[in-house]
């Protein structure tokens, strides 16, 4: 054989060594088996869907002529709320089983099967339906057990997903009532007789002295007569009706989130600041959370010349009221400086740029 080729020989087989040395095929980790799934359906097939949990059930139908879903209740059928319905046929589609713990349920009721906690019922349009039982969660508190009808397997299936099913009984997805525009209440403010704010944790109250035009702070245990900044009478009228909406420039309209009044970045619940209006009739109280930082395109807050950040609403509730809407930020903080910088002394500069 001739020289130069033994050696060309000899250095590729040196380098096909080295490269299934490094490679080392042999020690690679087998590949990890994909749990099955516990059914496949095309989710536009699916026609109708029947949950019910904790002995309270939900039916929904799809309307094949054009392809709506709606919720039916003996005889009366509404449209779904789409917002939250999107989604929910190709979720019933199949979930993928986290784990198959047992061949057969030997203690149903152990799992929170016998009897179970939810049942879904899903059909095809050719009638083909599967029912599943979902049960207790896991005690790692990750996952449901579930099993299906027919078979005879303990599953498991991620409690985020079971969560979601069973929101379709406990929040069913109706279409809301349309919002209710103007004010939180509507009263003259002529006929406040005490208006008090509290603003983390302090209250200052102000009323007006019977018979006179001149209105008294009370802090603490001290009285003192009002003088009045030149906002002043504009603030009463708004405190008389205060308007859902900040204006016309606010961002997100009248509202920023159908039930969100309880999520804490919006501090509302509990409120930074609590606003309540005595009348000769009633009492009003409205709640104003913290500011909203405008943002740009790529979500960073938009600095003004000072660098600081821009506000130009603050969010806003009702007791009981899981809506959270925007107001003024001119409004805001006119609020805040009654109980941070009570106008007893002129000159008065709170808010300090002076609007």
């Amino acid at each position: 054989m001739n020289i130069r080729l033994t050696i060309l020989l000899v250095f590729l087989l040196a380098i096909f060594g080295a490269l299934g040395w490094w490679f080392k095929p042999w020690e690679q980790d087998t590949p990890r088996k994909e749990e099955p799934w516990a059914w496949r359906i095309d989710d536009d097939a699916i026609v109708h869907v029947e949950v019910t949990h904790q002995e309270q059930t939900f039916v929904y139908d799809k309307d094949l002529g054009r392809g709506k879903w709606f919720i039916v209740e003996g005889d009366e059928r509404s449209e779904v709320y789409q917002q939250k319905w999107a989604g929910t046929p190709l979720l019933l589609s199949g979930p993928r089983v986290n784990r198959v713990l047992a061949e057969t349920i030997e203690n149903p009721a152990q799992y929170g099967l016998d009897p179970p906690e939810s049942v879904i019922i899903i059909t095809e349009e050719t009638g083909l339906s599967y029912e599943f039982w979902l049960g207790n969660v896991t005690p790692d508190e990750g996952y449901n057990y579930m099993r299906l009808v027919g078979d005879p397997k303990l599953f498991t299936v991620p409690e985020i997903w079971a969560t979601v099913v069973n929101r379709l009984v406990t929040e069913p997805p109706f279409i809301p009532p349309p919002l209710e525009l103007g004010y939180f209440y509507d009263a003259d403010f002529r006929d406040i007789q005490q208006l008090e704010v509290t603003h983390k944790g302090i209250t200052v109250s102000y009323a007006p002295e019977p018979g006179q035009r001149t209105w008294y702070a009370t802090v603490g245990d001290e009285r003192s007569a009002v003088k009045p900044p030149e906002w002043w009478p504009l603030q009463l009228q708004w405190f008389g009706q205060p308007g859902k909406p900040g204006g016309p420039e606010t961002p997100g309209g009248w509202h920023v989130s159908e039930d969100g009044a309880g999520d804490p970045k919006y501090g509302l619940q509990p409120p930074e600041t609590t606003v309540r209006i005595i009348t000769h009739e009633k009492t009003h109280e409205f709640y104003i959370g913290v500011g909203h930082i405008e943002v740009d395109e790529d979500d960073k807050p938009i600095l003004d010349d000072a660098g600081n950040t821009r506000v130009l609403v603050h969010y806003a509730g009702l007791p009981e009221d899981p809506i959270v809407y925007v107001i003024n930020a001119v409004r805001a903080e006119r609020t805040y400086c009654l109980v941070t910088d009570p106008p007893l002394a002129a000159p008065y500069d709170c808010p300090s740029s002076g609007r």
